[in-house]
């Protein structure tokens, strides 16, 4: 056993000795990376269409991230919330220029984000003085794993093995403009809330029309409840424009972030619009690490490099590659059903179990998320060049060729 192997091996029984099984891990530890590529403890490289799940957006090792890191680590990393913050403000400020006019709470997850979120429904409930209040959300969803996380989402192997969930939570099929009207009268007088992802991710990426959410939005205004956005995954660049909302026509009553936000630093975001921003007073809610020195140093940095490196243009440029190779391979290869999404948020959904096309990938170098049982998404970093995105499209054509073959 060389070296490499040696610790790599090291680090799994390190990790099943000391960390919970949590998570069904790829047998590859990576020691470093550069924009696009990722490199193992034994410096293979890979070329990652992941993204650490959409997080690292302007890839691995970005320089200007890492100054601001080191510059703010140097002077002030926390000090709390119960002081004003410079760094916070400013990155508040700029949040609420790029998105619509009203207010943000900082906290450190996307989890996080749902939570301050849920809240702001209840709370809004309670000053409405609705008597058992109903949220709207999706099937198929995915806003998190904690106890609300899992309420709002509208998967049952989420649910499973919790106890009895929250209550006050229905659930309509995406894009069924039928169930959206039928739910809204359903519970005519008692919704407070509409909850939805503009392109559910852990289901496959599903995007949602513009009609139906031209409808949700139609539907919250007339009974005075709040559109609620979760642009965790698709914020920051990943569809193509800063945020999924900007192409439906309006905006939302409060939209939860993190994700990209934060270039790999932990940190989540809500936005509240001006007409709600007073429902979650002083004392409601709060965090302690939330929105600190380097984490809303980091964050107003990576909002500022996609803004100002013109990323949005080689999202939308790789995107068309993507797809229309994609499209080509579908042509070719029956075990393609379909190709979804949007920007650099892609879906290929194929007739057998995803698993074993990511692991085939990963084999070859190329670092693909299966997700939804049977899709493999692609999310390289925004900064992607059109020389590693056409080889990372190349090893996963290599790779569905071989599998179909071996049906045959």
């Amino acid at each position: 056993m060389n070296d490499a192997a040696t610790e790599f091996q090291k680090t799994k029984e390190l990790t099943d000795k000391y960390l919970l099984d949590l998570y069904s891990r790829y047998p590859v530890a990576f020691r470093y990376g550069v924009n696009e590529l990722l490199f193992d403890q034994d410096n293979k490289q890979y070329i990652d269409f992941l993204c650490g799940v959409a997080v690292t957006n302007l890839g691995h090792s970005d320089p200007d991230i890492i100054e601001v890191i080191r510059n703010q680590a140097d002077k002030l990393m926390h000090t709390s919330n119960w002081f004003y913050s410079e760094e916070a403000s400013k990155l508040a400020e700029l949040l609420i220029l790029n998105t619509f006019p009203g207010k943000v709470f900082l906290c450190n997850s996307g989890t996080e984000a749902t939570e301050a979120a849920f809240k702001l429904a209840r709370r809004y409930a309670e000053q409405k003085q609705i008597g058992d209040p109903i949220i709207i959300s999706l099937q198929k969803s995915f806003h998190g794993r904690s106890v609300s996380g899992i309420s709002l989402t509208g998967q049952s192997k989420i649910h499973s093995g919790f106890g009895k969930l929250l209550e006050g939570i229905e659930y309509v099929q995406p894009n069924s403009e039928e169930e959206l009207v039928a739910a809204f009268e359903r519970y005519a007088g008692r919704v407070v809330a509409f909850f939805a992802e503009p392109i559910l991710g852990e289901s496959g990426i599903i995007p949602l029309t513009h009609g139906f959410m031209n409808l949700a939005r139609e539907l919250t205004t007339e009974n005075d409840a709040l559109l609620i956005l979760d642009e965790i995954q698709t914020g920051f660049g990943r569809t193509g424009t800063m945020f999924a909302f900007e192409t439906y026509g309006f905006s939302p009553d409060a939209m939860t972030l993190a994700k990209g936000l934060g270039s790999g630093f932990p940190i989540g975001a809500l936005i509240v619009a001006e007409k709600f921003e007073k429902v979650l007073g002083p004392g409601t809610h709060g965090t302690t690490f939330g929105g600190n020195h380097l984490a809303a140093s980091v964050a107003y940095e990576t909002v500022r490099a996609i803004q100002t490196r013109d990323l949005l243009s080689n999202v939308n440029s790789c995107s068309d590659i993507a797809i229309s190779r994609l499209h080509q391979m579908q042509q070719k290869l029956k075990l393609i059903k379909e190709i979804r999404g949007k920007g650099l948020h892609i879906g290929v959904e194929l007739t057998i179990p995803s698993r074993q096309v990511a692991e085939s990938c990963l084999n070859k170098g190329l670092i693909v998320n299966a997700t939804a049982e049977t899709v493999i998404r692609v999310m390289p970093p925004l900064t992607i060049s059109a020389k590693y995105l056409n080889e990372g499209l190349d090893i996963l054509e290599s790779v569905l060729t071989e599998f179909q073959n071996e049906q045959k």
